[in-house]
């Protein structure tokens, strides 16, 4: 049996246009929904729920998947689906599991440290996962879309659904959570006898 689909109207984008968006913004969405949700396959499912929303609403010309749409509008959208679906699969698992930062601490932009030793690499890169997978999930949300992926706390707050002033809150609260764990954590590792 034939699934009937509507046709895609005149203002409605194209399926070019629409591979287009999702090639440019699947791989921030990934590595997003990777590092709220802790776990890889769960992401590229709540991915692929994302996109299917997204195409939906673009096979029925909704803002901002019409011909003319701004594409940032497109990539807050994506976001915003993106959050709220992670949030919701946190809910339901009701546990927090962390796994590797290497890709978002590529696709952030942070420098190649090639003169530390890879064991040092090695120590910040669990010190910060450690950390990051203490703070609440709001919190890691707003931080990772304003640091990792460039987002201004406006933007972020379209995604998350608050005001910028409640963005700016919650980074600094995850700022200062992060730098507290993380020295505390090296100052454990630091203290001699353990």
């Amino acid at each position: 049996m034939r699934t009937h689909h509507p046709p895609i109207s005149s203002s409605s984008l194209t399926l070019a246009d629409f591979t287009g968006v999702v090639d440019r913004h699947q791989n921030a969405l990934c590595a997003f929904l990777h590092h709220l949700v802790g776990d890889i396959e769960q992401a590229y499912d709540l991915l692929q729920d994302t996109f299917h929303d997204a195409w939906r609403a673009a096979r029925e010309g909704l803002p901002p998947f019409v011909a003319d749409s701004d594409e940032d509008q497109m990539r807050r959208w994506l976001f915003r689906v993106a959050y709220y679906k992670g949030i919701a699969a946190l809910r339901r698992r009701r546990l927090i599991r962390w796994e590797s930062l290497d890709f978002l601490i590529s696709f952030g932009g942070e420098p190649d440290a090639a003169s530390a030793p890879f064991e040092d690499q090695l120590a910040e890169s669990e010190a910060l996962r450690a950390a990051l997978a203490r703070l609440a999930p709001q919190d890691r949300a707003c931080f990772l879309l304003r640091a990792a992926h460039g987002l201004s706390a406006a933007e972020v707050g379209q995604i998350v659904g608050a005001s910028p002033e409640v963005v700016r809150k919650r980074l600094s609260r995850a700022r200062q959570r992060l730098r507290a764990i993380y020295l505390a954590q090296n100052t454990r590792v630091l203290e001699p006898g353990q």
